[in-house]
């Protein structure tokens, strides 16, 4: 059997694609990883048959309308109407990358023939691509705790978007608005109650950040808890370099604790370090490490509820403070919560037009990693969320429904 996994050009996305495939490989299939142009190296770098296709759209421009952060309109307005705003321009976002990779994620396909496409949710070329061919298609989701699905009008229901339905038309296609299937690597306590049932196959969330080395003074025992600070790429595009200036001050409040902090800057261009300010003698500046490897040996992390991050700190059993503001760590963070594993503290306490210079927000972090790393119940939840995670089935367990997918296609 032939599967294509298919996904935009974006290592949060592709990286959770990665134990799936591995074990189709494992079980004797053929599989390859299709993108555009951006993610060439990342996912050459996953070891699986990788192939180009289609253009790049010109991210930086889009990021560039500051369209990715939650506002208000006014002060009364729904806490909920900011960010669908967001979520508005993140599916038309999507809208482009399908239309910048699709005719050659198309030509490609027509040339190598494969069985089955699995692509990531919001890769919407990959569903486009399996309806032209007549073949199945499987979503695989990444992990986030609250399914957003951008193709459908709003978010949640049934009605798809009309830009969405005109991605079909283009190809003379009925427009395939569900999958065939659905990956799902969030466990069950972590998702977000009341969603719209679907035809879900779970597996196991195993955590794949990247290749990487191991330094040696990760193995060498701390003297002091160690305490991951990270905010990732994907953050600070949608929000700007000031989220570097804002975890500056998240890691010069975490270092006033008795802890050593691992701070994260592998992924982050030289030029923008800048932005943290000075670094307390406490922290550890941390170039490219794989994050499950790097959290092997802490005790809590912070972050902004991305969720590679949050699922791999899940996986890894550790406790965690997301400083949330985006739509997806709010939603993450608030199952955390709910799960009594993490603590949800608001990125509008660290504005720096507050009367108080962004103390509430150093005050708050502060508190947050001296609870979690001080009282048992964190731990507790962080261990109880572990185990639900390792009880669901691995990902070669998927790997069999897929193939009576291809089998009930040709029958």
């Amino acid at each position: 059997m032939r599967i294509l996994f298919s996904t935009y050009a974006a290592r949060p996305h592709v990286y959770p694609l990665v134990p799936t495939a591995w074990s189709a490989i494992a079980a004797g299939h053929e599989v390859r990883i299709a993108s555009t142009p951006a993610l060439a190296d990342a996912a050459e770098r996953t070891g699986i048959p990788s192939v180009t296709v289609g253009r790049d759209i010109d991210a930086a421009a889009w990021y560039a309308r500051d369209v990715f952060r939650p506002r208000k309109a006014h002060q009364d307005e729904p806490d909920d109407a900011a960010w669908v705003r967001v979520t508005d321009q993140l599916a038309l976002k999507q809208f482009s990358v399908a239309e910048h990779m699709v005719d050659g994620l198309l030509e490609y396909a027509r040339a190598w023939r494969p069985d089955v496409i699995v692509h990531d949710p919001v890769t919407f070329a990959g569903p486009i691509v399996a309806q032209v061919l007549g073949i199945p298609s499987v979503s695989h989701l990444y992990g986030m705790a609250r399914l957003l699905r951008l193709e459908i009008a709003d978010r949640t229901g049934t009605e798809p978007n009309p830009e969405y339905l005109r991605l079909f038309e283009r190809h003379g296609v009925e427009p395939r608005v569900d999958p065939t299937l659905w990956i799902d690597p969030c466990p069950p306590s972590l998702r977000w109650p009341g969603q719209r049932d679907i035809a879900r196959q779970q597996i196991r969330y195993v955590p794949y950040n990247g290749p990487g080395a191991e330094p040696d003074w990760l193995l060498r025992p701390a003297r002091r808890p160690r305490v991951c600070v990270t905010w990732g790429t994907s953050q600070q595009k949608k929000m700007g370099v000031g989220v570097i200036e804002t975890f500056g001050r998240v890691v010069r409040a975490v270092a006033d604790l008795d802890v050593e902090v691992l701070l994260t800057v592998g992924a982050t261009e030289q030029d923008h370090l800048r932005h943290l300010g000075e670094l307390p003698e406490n922290v550890r500046p941390v170039g490219w490490v794989p994050l499950s490897m790097l959290l092997d040996g802490c005790d809590a992390i912070v972050h902004t509820g991305g969720t590679g991050v949050m699922m791999t700190a899940a996986a890894q059993g550790v406790p965690q403070v997301g400083i949330t503001k985006i739509p997806e760590g709010r939603f993450n963070v608030d199952r955390l919560e709910a799960v009594g594993a993490g603590l949800q503290i608001d990125q509008d306490l660290f504005d720096a037009g507050r009367e108080d210079g962004g103390r509430a927000g150093s005050d708050a972090v502060r508190e947050a990693v001296a609870r979690i790393l001080d009282e048992p119940g964190p731990r507790k939840g962080a261990a109880a969320l572990r185990a639900d995670i390792e009880a669901q089935p691995l990902p070669a367990s998927v790997v069999p429904v897929i193939e009576g997918l291809t089998s009930d296609a040709r029958g």
